[in-house]
């Protein structure tokens, strides 16, 4: 499994399986008893394979969502999907309406930990503005402002971190519909940024069937669909090939490198059309094919 890295134009592995073969089993001696040695005294070693999906999607996540403001969080994952803030106090306010924020502040806290969301409520002495920014930057999905203003009408404002801030970007809601609100918001924050990145690695996707093309599109920063028969010289080929016509171009990114094949996409959508023959130049072999059908091959840079 292969993720994309649009300011970059790169992919990243972030899950993967490996035959490991013997491998391991002789350094450390795993071994069972032989099912052909009816004596039952011959040992085997054991074959083994291996299935990742590492910390590296970590990293991943950051850059693919992440902007000038600092991280961006899918709800999903995120430590703390909704932060709290108290707003609308001033030096005027008395005593007893900041201890009646308090007090209504943490009924939401309640109410939502209740409701199996991961909040957090920031009562420190901070300003407003000054836990917007600190709470943006670590990218908690959904804000919620509650003052004396709005519990008056009984609504509360919600802010999401996935949207640019400006006029008219803040939502407000009711306070009765307080947990069913907040769900409902957090699952479109999590659509919004999942339409949002399959959006834009969607038209960082180029299908080439001409050599030609391959380098100019690989130099937009995209990844490439090419029919490919598999060879692994063939792939050498095919870097070393794309690194040279890439030298003297101008690259989105930045990156000169070559490119090399990441995965085969067996959705249909991707595998339109596609030639039976391999795209390299003089290659001639016939394309990879998935159940007899020729199938592309996702070509890019890497990380």
């Amino acid at each position: 499994m292969e993720a994309f890295i649009p300011a970059t134009g790169r992919a990243i592995q972030g899950a993967t399986s490996h035959h490991l073969g013997q491998n391991f089993s002789k350094m450390f001696d795993i071994s069972y008893q032989d099912p052909n040695d009816p004596s039952g005294k011959t040992k085997a070693l054991a074959w083994q394979n291996s299935w990742g999906l590492t910390t590296r999607t970590i990293g991943v996540m950051v850059m693919v969502h992440g902007d000038n403001r600092g991280l961006c969080l899918p709800p999903a994952v995120a430590a703390y999907q909704v932060v709290i803030v108290p707003v609308g106090l001033k030096a005027s306010t008395t005593d007893e309406e900041r201890a009646t924020v308090a007090e209504v502040c943490m009924q939401y806290y309640m109410e939502l930990k209740a409701a199996g969301v991961r909040v957090k409520l920031d009562d420190s002495p901070n300003t407003p503005g000054w836990k917007f920014a600190q709470w943006e930057m670590k990218g908690v999905p959904l804000r919620i402002e509650l003052g004396p203003a709005d519990m008056a009408k009984g609504e509360f404002m919600m802010a999401k971190r996935n949207i640019e801030p400006k006029k008219g970007s803040k939502l407000v809601a009711k306070k009765d519909k307080l947990a069913e609100t907040v769900l409902k918001t957090l699952d479109e924050v999590q659509q919004e940024m999942y339409d949002k990145a399959l959006g834009v690695r969607d038209e960082k996707l180029a299908s080439v069937d001409d050599w030609n093309n391959f380098s100019p599109e690989l130099n937009k920063g995209k990844l490439v669909l090419i029919p490919f028969c598999g060879d692994v010289k063939c792939e050498e080929a095919v870097k070393d090939k794309s690194k040279e016509e890439s030298v003297d171009a101008e690259v989105e990114g930045g990156l000169t490198m070559g490119a090399k094949s990441l995965c085969v996409p067996h959705e249909a959508k991707y595998n339109k059309s596609c030639p039976a023959t391999c795209i390299f130049p003089g290659c001639g072999k016939n394309t990879w094919t998935v159940d007899g059908v020729p199938t592309r091959t996702l070509f890019g840079r890497s990380y």
